[in-house]
């Protein structure tokens, strides 16, 4: 170990001799000399660089405190293994105080002598010295200080980066000696609350939703590493909490706890009941199933004009065992608002309160104010949170935050102006603190094409930090690290420093590539500039309502050809082809291979999605394929994936393709157009409408569209009328369907099926007047799913059968995607 710069601090030196020299020939009085001498010796100090002291690693060792807790061992076995990556030897772990002689030790929550000063919540320090560096940091209530200086030492000393999780996403050098720079360094989180949900839980792996998906299924082993190795992750991005904020939905215990002795407590429902806001409401009695299964209403909202509501927040807190200064008044999810006279006051408005959205936030700001006065009598240091969600996210008209109020915004939107308002306006109304509860990443970054909206996260994330955010919970990833990883990391490391530019998070990421970095970026680079900020940023608000309640991956699945060209992925593709001509390591050759498979997956689900008719299948069953083949080469989550694109109509096809994909070819799509009529009073099953005659269906009932909901067919369809269309807008209840199917005359002795791509949310079907089969929604994604009827039972023999069916909606209503007429060999199913 040896100093390498002493000969230049000798030069700095020698000329700061030569210039105090020149001084005496000055006419400076006492006072000015004193003062210029310090300049100098500061301008000096400044200039002077940092020592470089080189290590052996053979002559390392690692010092752990004999009673070292878990928080200090598991970072001395971070650094550890970290060591052995860049030098390549096994560094030994001892027990000590102290720095050994003539080693070089790692000091594992041991301080330098003489450093008495106290340590911040979650602070990491690091010191560099000629015979020892320090590593430590406050472990308090089980924080993870020491950790964090041995991230912070590998980060800033030796260049470790981890851009993923898994030994994959660990990027680092070979260094041999370790080249260190003498000096004390540290971290100080600016945010005191850093989450990111991992997204998964132990022994939870994702289910298929059917036999023909579970190829998919991860090992209960598989999917319990990846936990692991993503909790590991976050700790490296220095994730933590230290602020123990209240917050979450806070009253799903209440209708249980109070529901018969207080009902003075909940909404007034729309039944005008202060009971759970559901269908069984309108009968309901002490004997009523509601006061049996209380376990299940956890949803239902309180009176927030209520004093005794207050009251009785304040009186459960102060009885807690264990005393906290915040107090969690967010209120329960979902719709079932109270409607009573006080509460419509405090509106002061008159809206449905069944519209999305409805603003209702003078209420509950109204609850917390109170909670928050009644809390400062007894605690001066206490504070209340709730949430600004859904009908209460943007800020109050007319009441003003108390200063004990923190609001926990939980933003619907990613368009900067519209988050500048957001935040804005709740400051303009008193919040002195707010922090983060995005669902931004279930609804913007879940798609299986590159989307470039990196810079974007990065920058609505520092728009909450300009308006006084001092903490996030970001729900959640995705773990479609190929695709989104990169958008991950750089809002993870901005979490963890604000402070520093998007560039510096953007270079890191790309240095995992090596000598392809700048290929890399440049690939990065076309999806951000080209697709994102020229196409998709200036329609996002757009894009985002198409999407329904703020779907935006949803809405641009469903219009994702306005937006993205395959000449996108020849562009890419070509980017990526110049940067695997570069020399590169194992693993970063097998980073990039894993970039451009990616591309070649998206591209896939670009022709899926954007392929018309019957041809689309083509594409479906080939990204299938692909999916089944590299399940393990790539680093996305698919399960996850092809859910989402599920709850967007199976838009690439995945769902049809595993179901249709059992029955004989062709598979034979029914007319878009389905005779339709309403069913207002339920008269249909009485009247025999499934008996009804093809003659007369046709004079008398209208064409609707089968690839949209009732609700919203689509404005350019002739069909259905303008006064159907209307009727239809909210209809929700009973509807028939009518066509007459050709059946292939080679199809006589095949079972025949319709197979429904979807259908809010009940049906019956009838062939010939008579029920052949049924779907009964029971499981709350029956409305969504694909399935499949027999209908060959009842066939009569004409080539042409009557088929009727009958639908229950619940919401959006109706067969709302395509159905299919498919067959198969008796003997082979």
């Amino acid at each position: 170990m040896r100093r390498e710069n002493s000969r230049s601090k000798k030069v700095v030196m020698k000329k700061g001799r030569i210039f105090f020299e020149k001084l005496r020939f000055l006419k400076l009085n006492l006072k000015n000399k004193i003062l210029f001498t310090g300049i100098v010796f500061f301008v000096i100090v400044m200039f002077v660089p940092a020592a470089e002291i080189k290590v052996d690693p053979s002559k390392c060792v690692i010092v752990l405190p004999e009673k070292a807790d878990d928080t200090k061992k598991s970072a001395a076995e971070e650094l550890r293994k970290h060591l052995e990556l860049v030098t390549g030897a096994d560094i030994p772990l001892l027990s000590g105080t102290a720095p050994v002689d003539g080693k070089y030790s790692f000091c594992i929550g041991i301080m330098e002598q003489g450093n008495s000063k106290e340590l911040e919540a979650e602070e990491a320090r690091w010191v560099v010295t000629s015979t020892a560096v320090y590593l430590y940091g406050d472990d308090s209530r089980s924080r993870k200080g020491n950790s964090f200086a041995v991230y912070g030492f590998l980060e800033d000393e030796l260049g470790v980066h981890w851009i993923e999780p898994g030994d994959d996403g660990t990027v680092y050098k070979i260094q041999s000696p370790l080249v260190l720079k003498e000096g004390n360094f540290g971290w100080v989180p600016k945010l005191g609350m850093r989450i990111i949900r991992g997204g998964s839980r132990l022994d939870s792996p994702v289910k298929a939703k059917n036999l023909e998906l579970k190829v998919l299924e991860k090992s209960m082993k598989e999917h319990n590493k990846d936990v692991y190795d993503t909790r590991e992750w976050l700790n490296r991005m220095r994730m933590g909490n230290n602020m123990n904020i209240a917050y979450g939905h806070a009253f799903t215990d209440w209708w249980k706890k109070y529901g018969k002795s207080h009902p003075e407590y909940f909404a007034l429902n729309k039944y005008g009941k202060r009971e759970p806001e559901i269908e069984s409401s309108k009968e309901s009695s002490p004997e009523n199933p509601l006061w049996k299964n209380l376990k299940g209403f956890t949803i239902i909202k309180l009176c927030p004009s209520n004093p005794s509501v207050k009251d009785q927040i304040i009186q459960n807190w102060l009885e807690l065992k264990k005393h906290s200064h915040y107090i969690n008044v967010c209120e329960n999810d979902k719709k079932g608002y109270c409607r009573c006279t006080e509460c419509r006051k405090l509106d002061g408005h008159n809206d449905n309160l069944d519209i999305y959205q409805v603003h209702l936030s003078d209420r509950y700001i109204y609850l917390a104010n109170g909670v928050a006065r009644e809390a400062k009598k007894h605690d001066p240091e206490a504070y209340v949170t709730t949430y600004a969600y859904n009908e209460t996210e943007y800020p109050p008209r007319r009441e003003h935050l108390e200063p004990n109020v923190i609001i926990g915004i939980v933003p619907t939107t990613i368009d900067l102006e519209k988050l500048e308002e957001l935040y804005g306006g709740w400051e303009k109304m008193g919040a002195k603190k707010i922090f983060l509860r995005p669902n931004t990443l279930h609804y913007v970054c879940n798609i299986g094409v590159p989307l470039g909206i990196e810079k974007r996260m990065f920058d609505a994330f520092q728009l909450a930090v300009k308006h006084g955010c001092v903490g996030v919970d970001y729900d959640s990833l995705k773990h479609s690290w190929t695709l989104s990883g990169i958008s991950d990391y750089i809002l993870a490391k901005a979490i963890s420093d604000p402070s520093k530019p998007f560039e510096k998070w953007e270079d890191e990421y790309y240095s995992a590539f090596g000598a392809s970095s700048s290929d890399v970026k440049k690939y990065y680079q076309y999806w951000r500039n080209e697709v994102w900020e020229n196409r998709l940023a200036p329609d996002v608000n757009d894009i985002d309502e198409k999407g329904k309640f703020h779907n935006f991956v949803r809405g641009l699945m469903w219009n994702l050809s306005k937006y993205y060209k395959e000449t996108d992925f020849d562009k890419t593709d070509a980017i990526l082809k110049k940067a695997a001509e570069n020399k590169l390591t194992e693993i970063e050759k097998k980073r990039l291979d894993r970039l451009i498979l990616s591309n070649e997956h998206s591209r896939l689900v670009f022709k899926a999605i954007t392929t018309q008719g019957t041809e689309r299948f083509k594409y479906s069953k080939e990204l299938f394929s692909f999916r089944l083949k590299h399940q393990d080469n790539l680093k996305l989550s698919w399960l996850s994936l092809i859910e989402n694109e599920e709850q967007a109509g199976d838009i690439t096809g995945i769902y049809m393709v595993a179901q249709l994909g059992k029955f004989s070819q062709p598979w034979i799509q029914t007319p878009l157009f389905w005779y339709f009529k309403m069913d207002q009073q339920n008269v249909g099953l009485n009247e025999e409408w499934q008996k009804e005659c093809r003659d007369k269906i046709q004079k008398e009932w209208e064409l609707l569209p089968t690839n949209s909901s009732w609700s919203s067919s689509p404005s350019y369809y002739k069909y259905p009328s303008v006064v159907l269309r209307e009727k239809l807008k909210k209809y929700k209840g009973i509807g028939w369907y009518s066509q007459q199917l050709e059946i292939p005359v080679n199809w006589k002795d095949k079972y025949v099926y319709l197979c429904f791509g979807a259908v809010d949310k009940s049906c019956w079907v009838y062939v010939n007047g008579k029920e052949v089969g049924k779907h009964i929604f029971t499981h709350p994604d029956d409305w969504r799913s694909s399935f499949t009827i027999r209908i060959d039972e009842n066939f009569s023999k004409d080539k042409k059968q009557m088929i009727m069916i009958r639908v229950e909606s619940g919401g959006v209503g109706g067969i709302w995607k395509r159905v299919w007429l498919v067959s198969a060999e008796k003997e082979n199913l």
